[in-house]
């Protein structure tokens, strides 16, 4: 992807979104330059101009939604002061977050190409997570016994938040107090954003 101009990344990332939502629609093998540029609201030049090949944009995509995890869980873990609120909010972020990133189902539309999409983005995203929870990582009783590392936490939950994206949990509320339970924390909320 060429450098972007002040005040163009908006329409960058309405490209991006629109890639995703595209994807999720009708499989990466599918996706045509034309479709992304009309969900995206760009013409087709204006595309080409970010991206010159579908590869290029698949390629800017996964660096978009490593982004997206970054920004948006940094948001979530700076508007809370102690440990266990930072830990509790990014609880919540991890078991919604694949379904506002990726849709309900893109699994369907092509199941290769979102295994892997998921398998690709689990390192970079657990390194995320740690870095960005932080101390609050040993509040999860196995780490404060020594049992695992802050990263081997963040690996576990990271992988409960895949798994329960793949086979969602009947009652959402019901499996984020089950991994509230798990993290040492009380299995209610205890977030002013998470309610």
């Amino acid at each position: 992807m060429a450098a972007e101009p002040a005040g163009t990344t908006t329409s960058v990332e309405a490209i991006l979104a629109a890639t995703r939502a595209v994807i999720a629609e009708q499989g990466p093998g599918k996706v045509t330059m034309s479709a992304i540029a009309s969900a995206a609201g760009v013409s087709r030049p204006t595309l080409y101009r970010w991206f010159p090949t579908k590869d290029h944009v698949l390629a800017a995509l996964s660096d978009y939604e490593s982004r997206l995890f970054e920004t948006r869980l940094q948001a979530l873990v700076d508007a809370e002061r102690t440990p266990a609120r930072r830990l509790d909010a990014a609880l919540r972020f991890l078991v919604t977050y694949l379904d506002g990133l990726m849709g309900p189902n893109p699994i369907a539309a092509d199941p290769a190409f979102a295994l892997a999409n998921l398998a690709a983005s689990l390192g970079p995203q657990t390194t995320t997570f740690a870095r960005l929870v932080g101390d609050a990582l040993d509040r999860v009783p196995a780490v404060q016994a020594g049992r695992l590392t802050r990263d081997q936490a963040a690996d576990i939950l990271m992988r409960l938040a895949i798994s329960n994206y793949l086979l969602p949990h009947p009652d959402q509320e019901e499996l984020v107090a089950n991994i509230r339970g798990f993290a040492g924390l009380p299995r209610r909320s205890i977030t002013r954003a998470a309610g």
